[in-house]
């Protein structure tokens, strides 16, 4: 590196040296020719002393006096002495010695030399040719300034975008560096203002501003000494840049700062050819700072007054329901100061929210919700069955007590037998029952958010299903958009539960069997399709009697009998059963089918003590047995239902213990939470039984041997299968 600037070091030396030792030829040319005709400059110096601190233009005036010469000496040689010794030259040679070692010139007019400090002229500068290069396309720009001024510099970029730029007088000189490759057009003017200390704007019209952002020393009128200071800047509403984008929609993009929210209305409204009318001066509405690509009209003046308010909310819940309405009022802190505003076909309304101009008042009819929010069916059927339980909830007592027939020690009082304890808790005792539905009705305004409610006046219309709405014209609008979102059909459930009973047996029975009985024995029984017959003494004998010509086995007693039995019986039972219900997503829906049977409970009282008289009380005791399915079912965003399941089947099974002991009772229940998908079969329980039965009895070892057995044993096989299956379809109907 050092070797090559030596190297252009001396070329431009030599260029350097080159140059003076052609002007200097030049002056001595000019010399000789005018030598010819003033032979003074040809003559040897006459002053052939030596010269110590004399000044040169004293020198060279001694000198044209001795030789005749005229010579003009500038005034700007009185600087120069000389310290010199001249002997033997002559007058030219001596001009040429002094032009060359003191960097003189002598200008020629005629016979007169006029001596003066030499100039070098003014080297060609070629002009530099700043790169810009712009995609207007894209709006991207790259360029590569290097000390330029500000002035150039700009010029060049507006020539080669297009764009706009403007700046202060007092920059144009300034000199500015930056490189930028490939940036959008703002964020490069930005980094240009950045990297060189300036600062830069973009006004509505689309120009960029530019001005000094450096420091600057002086005083204040409050600091008198001199100090660094922020250089001093012009109103900043050169800030507030919009664009309108569409003026039939009325959208637009803009980009301002600290703008009072007067002038963003006014310009705005203007472009867009609105129709504004002001109840209240704007100039209390404040300013705001925003920025977007793409906004509508109404909804930046949404954001711009919604700035203002601050939701208070209520610590209680302010409806007052009655039988046909329900009112709400969520009130704001200070509301009456807050400016808001109203659209009215094409004009805007514009005023504090107090102000009639600005209020609105709309009824909303809701298209598939109710104004009120349905709890679960009422029915009054669950305070009649108890699922093969009686109402007190303790199996085979009315009172809820298990300690007896009575609760209160008398049968006369109000919780004997024949009071009926109203207990829902019909299907599953650790759960709520059918009837868990609140009858006092909800608002559907009690779920919605404070701030959507925030300075409306509400009442709710349960014949016309509607809210009547009153209130600054956006709260009344936010609300409305609010409502239409959740103002959907609720997903209608349909419910299979489907209950499969299969029993499958097959039995058989084989064998003879004989003894001696108390007393002789007829011949009975039968013979097809299953055999089972007894056969007496007497038909016994006859049987042997018909063997008289083969062999003489003799007769049997009078009280002898014989048992033969050879029987099969197959059984394939299969029950089914589909009870179906339907319900709104959320709610619970209910079904009970069943029968009821009474048993009795006698009692005696005796009253008295010296004559005790007796009384007896026969009571008819209820007992149920029923299919009863209890369902909440929730539907999910992705279409799944979660079920909350509860079913119970019973049924009298025939049997009693005594004869006024209350029947047998087969019961079964399932409980569970499932989680399914839209038609869906899911298994939601199930039993399944298996019986095995292999029996026999007969002679030692007779009773094995093959063939013979079958005189000497009886035999049973049984093989029975029980299976119950609850299974569970949703279908989801909207």
């Amino acid at each position: 590196m050092i070797r090559k600037w030596s190297i252009l070091c001396l070329l431009f030396l030599c260029f350097w040296v080159s140059a003076q030792d052609n002007r200097i030829e030049n002056i001595k040319n000019r010399l000789e020719v005018l030598s010819v005709e003033n032979k003074g400059l040809t003559e040897e110096l006459k002053l052939n002393i030596n010269v110590t601190d004399i000044t040169l233009p004293n020198f060279l005036t001694a000198v044209s006096k001795v030789h005749q010469l005229n010579i003009n000496i500038s005034s700007e040689l009185n600087s120069i002495t000389l310290v010199n010794n001249f002997p033997d030259v002559n007058v030219a040679d001596l001009l040429v010695f002094l032009c060359k070692e003191y960097d003189l010139d002598i200008d020629f007019t005629g016979n007169i030399l006029s001596v003066k400090k030499y100039s070098a002229p003014p080297l060609e500068v070629e002009e530099r040719i700043i790169p810009v290069k712009y995609n207007a396309v894209q709006d991207i720009i790259s360029l590569d300034l290097k000390n330029d001024k500000l002035y150039d510099a700009f010029i060049a970029i507006m020539n080669e975008s297009g764009k706009k730029l403007s700046w202060s007088p007092d920059i144009a000189d300034k000199p500015i560096t930056s490189f930028i490759n490939g940036a959008s057009f703002h964020s490069a003017m930005s980094n240009l203002a950045f990297a060189n200390d300036l600062l830069v704007t973009k006004n509505k019209d689309g120009f960029y501003l530019f001005e000094d952002n450096s420091l600057v020393q002086g005083t204040t009128a409050s600091n008198t000494t001199n100090t660094t200071r922020p250089r001093p800047r012009r109103n900043k509403s050169s800030s507030f840049y919009y664009k309108v984008l569409d003026t039939l929609n009325q959208v637009i993009e803009v980009d301002f700062e600290n703008i009072p929210i007067k002038d963003v209305i006014s310009d705005i409204g203007n472009d867009l050819k609105v129709n504004i009318f002001t109840a209240k001066p704007l100039d209390e509405a404040g300013t705001a700072t925003f920025k977007t690509k793409y906004i509508a009209f109404d909804d930046l003046l949404d954001k711009l007054f919604e700035a203002q308010q601050s939701v208070s909310v209520s610590t209680s819940n302010n409806v007052q329901t009655s039988s046909s309405t329900s009112r709400q009022q969520s009130g704001l802190s200070g509301s009456s100061g807050l400016f808001t505003y109203k659209k009215e076909g094409n004009t805007y309304f514009f005023g504090t929210s107090d102000q009639l101009s600005v209020r609105k008042i709309e009824v909303i009819q809701l298209q598939h919700r109710s104004v009120e929010l349905l709890g679960d069916p009422s029915g009054s059927f669950g305070s009649q069955r108890s699922a093969g339980r009686t109402q007190g909830g303790n199996l085979n007592f009315i009172g809820g007590s298990a300690n007896g027939f009575q609760n209160n020690n008398n049968f006369g009082n109000n919780n004997n037998f024949n009071n009926r304890n109203n207990n829902n808790n019909r299907v599953n005792r650790n759960q709520q029952g059918f009837n868990s539905g609140d009858s006092k009705a909800e608002t559907l305004i009690s779920i919605l958010p404070e701030d959507v409610k925030m300075g409306l006046d509400i009442t709710m219309d349960v014949e016309l299903n509607s809210f009547m709405v009153s209130g600054p014209a956006p709260n009344v609008n936010r609300f409305k958009a609010f409502l239409n979102q959740i103002d959907k059909p609720v997903p209608f459930i349909l419910i299979e539960v489907i209950l499969l009973e299969i029993n499958k047996s097959a039995t058989i029975e084989s064998g003879i069997s004989w003894g001696i009985g108390d007393e002789p024995v007829n011949t009975r029984g039968g013979l097809f399709p299953n055999t089972d017959i007894t056969l007496g003494a007497k038909t016994v004998n006859r049987i042997i009697g018909g063997f008289d010509g083969f062999t003489n086995i003799g007769k049997v007693v009078p009280n002898f009998f014989a048992n033969i039995k050879a029987m099969e019986a197959n059984g394939l039972v299969k029950i089914r059963s589909t009870p179906k219900l339907s319900t709104l997503n959320g709610h619970r829906a209910s079904l009970s089918i069943g029968e009821t049977t009474y048993y009795v409970v006698t009692s005696q009282n005796f009253f008295g003590s010296q004559i005790p008289q007796s009384t007896e009380i026969r009571n008819f005791v209820p007992i149920d047995a029923e299919l009863a399915i209890n369902v909440k079912p929730s539907v999910s965003g992705d279409g799944q239902i979660t079920l909350d399941v509860n079913v119970v089947q019973s049924d009298f099974n025939g049997a009693r213990i005594d004869e006024d002991a209350p029947p047998g009772l087969n019961s079964r229940e399932f409980s569970s939470i499932i989680r399914v998908r839209d038609q869906d079969i899911a298994v939601l329980g199930g039993l399944e039984e298996k019986i095995k039965n292999d029996s026999g009895n007969g002679v030692p070892f007779l009773a094995r041997v093959p063939v013979i057995k079958w005189f000497f044993s009886q035999r049973r096989r049984e093989d029975t299968k029980r299976k119950l299956t609850v299974l569970i379809k949703p279908t989801i109907i909207y």
